[in-house]
């Protein structure tokens, strides 16, 4: 296995995680994350636009020439409200954890943009990198873009990394298609005519209604979408009523839809909103639907996809870029991809006795932030040359 990162460097970006898994903190509320990556870029004379979506953090790096390339990096700064159970020396004591290896993507976002600052004479157009806040409630690229669409315009690339430690240390899955699914929440309103329990004839009951909801929209994977698209509706919340013997007046149902195509998240949401709002109906009731936020997607440009694994074998070694089935959760890295040919690359740093992502026992080899590192920089040189 071909390495070619300097020990300083490896040694840098460790040191930078462990910072940052000292510190998690979640969605929109990264202050004193955004402050150390603050501290690093001025530190290293890098100029930032900070503030953005609150949180986040934006740089710009123009290479000795113009050119017609425009790479964007993206790396999540955000961790999640569970209590770490690592055991590790730097673990969290603030009640949050980076449970998901965004302090990993942060640190290589960090030194890698260290590194290509102090060579920028050899690039050539420009470096956007973007500290995004807010990934885990998918919340924070949409608004970045929002709020700066002219730091995202003309775009040519677009390339971030996810650590994944169920892929083994020195492997790199480029996929030319879905990497990870649409994400969409909705929420189901089920309206009948309240009463007394014992006399259920008289009342128009919507938890009765709501059951058959539940077990119908199950038709809609089974029989209506086509089998061979992945795509998932599950209900994770229901709530109704004050008291066992009393009809309640509205059940609300809250759940998530999953697909792996644009084109199969669409056909989800309609189906259960035509659903939602019909099926009560036919008991004398009546149905609402809302979908209450979502990202599209994770879906690699083919071309570009095919064009990283290229370079990943060519650094690495043969076999060391891979392919692998779509993943089931959602990244809105996919609010990103929609403004350029795009990859999004699972970055294997698989670790004995660690449990996988969102668990609080989760953790990675630390040794695969140097190849994240050395890919980074390869690419940059190549993009942007």
């Amino acid at each position: 296995m071909k390495k070619n990162l300097p020990n300083n460097l490896h040694d840098e970006v460790v040191k930078v995680r462990r910072d940052l898994h000292k510190i998690p903190e979640t969605a929109f509320n990264e202050y004193e994350t955004s402050n150390y990556i603050k501290n690093y870029l001025k530190i290293n004379n890098i100029k930032f636009e900070s503030d953005v979506a609150k949180t986040g953090i934006l740089v710009e790096l123009a290479g000795k020439k113009d050119g017609k390339n425009i790479l964007a990096l993206r790396a999540d700064i955000d961790g999640l409200p569970i209590k770490e159970e690592t055991g590790l020396e730097f673990k969290s004591k603030n009640g949050n954890m980076h449970a998901c290896g965004h302090d990993g993507h942060t640190a290589m976002m960090l030194v890698s943009l260290k590194y290509l600052n102090l060579n920028k004479e050899n690039l050539t157009g420009k470096l956007k990198v973007i500290f995004q806040p807010a990934e885990e409630e998918v919340g924070g690229a949409k608004a970045m873009i929002e709020q700066r669409p002219d730091f995202f315009k003309d775009l040519t690339h677009v390339f971030g990394f996810h650590i994944w430690n169920q892929i083994e240390l020195g492997k790199i899955a480029f996929n030319d298609n879905t990497v990870f699914v649409s994400a969409d929440t909705f929420e189901i309103e089920v309206f009948g005519k309240g009463g007394h329990g014992a006399m259920p004839h008289l009342n128009v009951d919507p938890v009765f209604i709501a059951a058959n909801l539940i077990i119908s929209a199950q038709s809609i994977i089974s029989r209506r979408k086509n089998p061979g698209k992945l795509g998932v509706i599950t209900f994770g919340k229901i709530e109704a009523g004050t008291a066992a013997n009393i009809t309640p007046e509205v059940v609300k149902l809250t759940g998530t839809i999953r697909a792996e195509s644009k084109e199969t998240r669409e056909f989800l949401i309609n189906e259960l909103k035509n659903l939602s709002e019909n099926f009560p109906k036919s008991f004398g009731g009546k149905g609402k639907f809302n979908k209450s936020s979502g990202t599209g997607p994770v879906v690699n440009n083919k071309e570009f996809a095919n064009q990283s694994y290229a370079i990943a074998e060519e650094i690495f070694g043969y076999n060391s870029s891979i392919k692998v089935d779509p993943v089931s959760v959602a990244d809105d890295m996919a609010e990103f991809m929609e403004l350029a040919p795009s990859v999004y690359a699972l970055l294997g740093g698989k670790k004995e006795n660690s449990e996988m992502h969102h668990n609080s026992k989760f953790d990675f080899d630390e040794k695969c932030m140097s190849y994240g590192i050395e890919f980074i920089i390869s690419l940059a040189n190549r993009i942007l040359n």
